[in-house]
Formats: structure tokens, C-alpha cells, sequence
């Protein structure tokens, strides 16, 4: 079998019109490359506070206690100050722990002021306490008598407490914080993979396999004539077709990060990333408003809008298993397209009938399944999960899991139509 895949692979990279395509697809890269790369420096890798309000607190109920407490809110504002400073002076280190402080106090704070029951609402208080701890910082919880009116909205709270654990973890790490662009060994796969596949793979496939029925047909004879090999050789051609775009997608993004080792290094393979749990875990569809009108911030290599920051599904992961998680998700996508293509060029006769059949059905499933989309009808329209990395980031309404499961089950159905018209087709 592996004599057959890799006569089959080298076939193909020998062809003069898929050579000048991989060399287009590594020209945008590189160039995607350098955009961000000048980009990063332009970009903020830090976010400002959001500050402690003091519009619910009164003097009436207790004037000395809401004098110590004016005290510390002012000691936090010189904080915040120094802290924004450190920031834009890069000073990274002290940035990171001022960082850590202020959240945890806005997150206590957001805590105290809060109606809702801290068991059943406030994800990962005791951490938030261990840090408060840690860094000897106050407990706000007794000025709580100085509040007048107590409030039901806690998604503030979830943005302080995610913000306190993401840079604590670059603190302990010895991390340096780092942009939405920022480009080294240990993102150039990641960056690659959310800014130029989405679009471009889909492309790719096409454009390489759509011309596959016709170069096989001489051999097909020949092959199908040995004892054995007919059941088997609809897998052959499909693990060859699949192995050879992987190969055009990865090895050039093998060689950047091997490239980019010496000037970086691969320290920030262990930078964590924010994902979106609920999605990641289980077939799970994020209901809330819409992306559309709602500016983006980017938290280190995240991407957040306001109600990620404010959704207490938001986890941390190290970048290289989310790179891990990605990959398997492109491998994923490549197959579907690779068996779209070929069940397409099995049914037509005319391969540039196929391969526009191909790009229209792509293109109008991704048209109906924008960014903000949140039509839940949109759950199995496969290009839904056109990015992996949107979708375990959480900057997609569609989970992670559902993505691998309807991509999965895509693939399936459509190799079983691909072995029923080889039947058909050599019975």
C-alpha cells in the first residue's frame, strides 16, 4: 500500500500547475508572516483596568470604616497608575504582578457588591483567595457593611478573575506578555492556521485533486486487474490524496518554526491561551449576542469580545496542546475536503463542473455562517468549523467538540458515497 501512496504523492508534487500552487500558498504565508510580525509592534499586549466602583458605597453606615476603605481604593489607584507605566515602559515583570493585584481585588470586590451566592456563581474564588493571599493583599470583603445597594450582574467579575489567573501564570512562567500578532516558533503555526487556512484550504484542495480522476484512469485498469487490491484501493487513493496536502500545509510550517528557533526560541510553547471549556468538552452551543457590533480585544494570542471576558467558561491552556488541538482539527478538515472533491469528481464527468460545484457549496455554507452568526441551524453547516482555532478559542457561537463530531460524521458519510460509486463505477 505505502509503495502505491507514495508513487502517488510524488506524482502529484512533480506536476508543473501544483508546483506554481505551493509556491503561491508559501508566498502568502510568507508574506502573512512579516504583516503580522510589523503588526505586533504596534499592538497593545496588555489591557487597562476596569477599576473598583465606588457608587454603591456609603459613609452613613460606618464613616471611620469608609475611611480606611477610601484609603485602599486610593492605593489601588496608585497602583493602577504605576502599573500602566510599567506597561508602556516594559517592564514586564512588575506589569505582571500589578496585573495579578488589581484583578483579584476587582474580582473580591465584584463579590462583595454582588447578590449572588459566591458557591454557586463565582468560579475559582479559592483560587482568587490563594492569590490574594499570596501577594498580601487586603480583604475588601470587610467593607461590605459600607454598601447601600447590592447588584445581580457579576460579569465583571469573570473578567477580573480570568485576568488575575492569566497573569499570574506569565508571572510563575516567567513569561513576557505577548499580542494577538505576535510571531515566534511557538505561534507561527497557530497564526497560520487562524489567518490564511480557513479560506485558502478549502481552495487548496480543490485546485490540487479536482484533476485526479482523470490522471488515475490509465492506471485504474491496471491496478484493479491484481487479486486483492479493488476492495482496498478507494483508501489507497484517499490516505495518498490526504497525506499530500498535509504535507504542502505542514512541512512549510515545519520549516518557519524551525527557522525562527534561533531569533525566539520556543519559550512560548507554554503561553497560555484562553478557550472556551463548555465548547471544548461537550456539543455545546454558546447562546448570547452577537459578535458583530461588539469590538474585539485581544488578550495576549486571544481574540476576546466583551462577553467572553465576561463568560465563566473561559479556561486556560498552554499554546502548545491548543496547537495540538488545532492541528488535529485541520487533519480533520483537509479529509472532509479531500473526500467532497473526490466524491464530486466521481459523480460529474467534468472535472471543471466538479471543482465549481466544490467551491460554490464551500463558499455559500461559510456565507451562512459568518463570525456572528448564531443561528443554531448553522451547528451542521460544516464550515461552522472552517477554523478550528476560532472554535476553541471560543470566538465562534460553535464548539470545539461539535466541530470534530459533524466534521467526523461529514467524513464518514461521504467515504461511504465514494466506496458505493467505486462499486458502481468497477462492478
Amino acid at each position: 500500500m505505502w509503495t502505491y501512496v507514495l508513487f502517488n504523492i510524488k506524482s502529484n508534487l512533480k506536476r508543473k500547475e501544483n508546483l506554481i500552487l505551493i509556491v503561491l500558498f508559501i508566498i502568502c504565508e510568507i508574506a502573512l508572516l512579516f504583516i503580522l510580525n510589523t503588526k505586533s509592534f504596534t499592538e497593545s499586549p496588555y489591557q487597562t483596568s476596569l477599576g473598583i466602583s465606588i457608587a454603591s458605597v456609603s459613609q452613613k453606615n460606618d464613616p471611620k470604616l469608609y475611611q480606611e476603605f477610601m484609603d485602599e481604593v486610593n492605593l489601588i489607584r496608585q497602583t493602577i497608575d504605576k502599573g500602566e507605566q510599567d506597561g508602556k515602559e516594559k517592564n514586564w515583570k512588575s506589569y505582571c504582578e500589578y496585573k495579578v493585584k488589581v484583578s483579584v481585588l476587582e474580582a473580591q470586590w465584584y463579590m462583595v457588591t454582588s447578590n449572588m451566592p459566591n458557591d454557586s456563581y463565582f468560579e475559582h474564588a479559592d483560587v482568587l483567595e490563594e492569590l490574594r493571599k499570596e501577594y498580601g493583599l487586603p480583604d475588601l470583603s470587610q467593607y461590605e457593611k459600607l454598601i447601600v445597594q447590592k447588584s445581580n450582574d457579576i460579569n465583571l467579575y469573570f473578567c477580573s478573575m480570568q485576568q488575575a489567573r492569566y497573569f499570574d501564570y506569565l508571572l510563575k512562567h516567567d513569561l513576557t506578555p505577548i499580542t494577538y500578532s505576535y510571531v515566534d516558533a511557538s505561534s507561527v503555526s497557530l497564526q497560520i492556521a487562524r489567518y490564511i487556512l480557513p479560506v485558502v484550504l478549502p481552495l487548496l484542495v480543490g485546485l490540487l485533486l479536482f484533476q485526479q480522476k482523470e490522471r488515475r484512469a490509465k492506471t485504474e485498469k491496471t491496478i484493479l486487474t491484481i487479486s486483492g487490491v479493488k476492495k482496498k484501493y478507494v483508501r489507497w487513493n484517499l490516505i495518498s490524496d490526504v497525506l499530500f496536502v498535509l504535507l504542502v500545509v505542514f512541512l512549510p510550517i515545519l520549516v518557519y518554526m524551525i527557522v525562527l528557533v534561533p531569533f525566539k526560541g520556543v519559550s512560548n510553547l507554554i503561553y497560555p491561551v484562553l478557550y472556551y471549556k463548555p465548547g471544548f468538552t461537550g456539543f455545546h452551543y454558546w447562546d448570547t449576542q452577537g459578535l458583530d457590533h461588539i469590538e474585539l480585544v485581544a488578550s495576549g494570542l486571544t481574540n476576546m469580545s466583551v462577553n467572553q471576558f465576561t463568560t465563566p467558561g473561559m479556561e486556560l491552556m498552554p499554546l502548545w496542546q491548543c496547537t495540538l488541538f488545532v492541528a488535529f482539527g485541520l487533519v480533520l478538515s483537509t479529509t472532509f475536503y479531500v473526500l467532497f472533491i473526490t466524491v464530486l469528481s466521481k459523480l460529474m464527468k467534468n472535472k471543471y463542473l466538479s471543482l465549481l460545484v466544490f467551491l460554490v457549496v464551500l463558499g455559500l455554507c461559510s456565507f451562512a455562517s459568518p463570525l456572528g452568526n448564531m443561528q443554531k441551524i448553522n451547528t451542521f453547516n460544516p464550515m461552522s468549523y472552517r477554523d478550528f482555532g476560532m472554535n476553541l478559542l471560543g470566538t465562534s457561537y460553535f464548539g470545539y467538540f461539535a466541530g470534530v463530531v459533524i466534521i467526523g460524521l461529514y467524513s464518514v458519510i461521504l467515504y461511504l458515497v465514494l466506496k458505493w460509486c467505486a462499486k458502481k463505477v468497477h462492478a
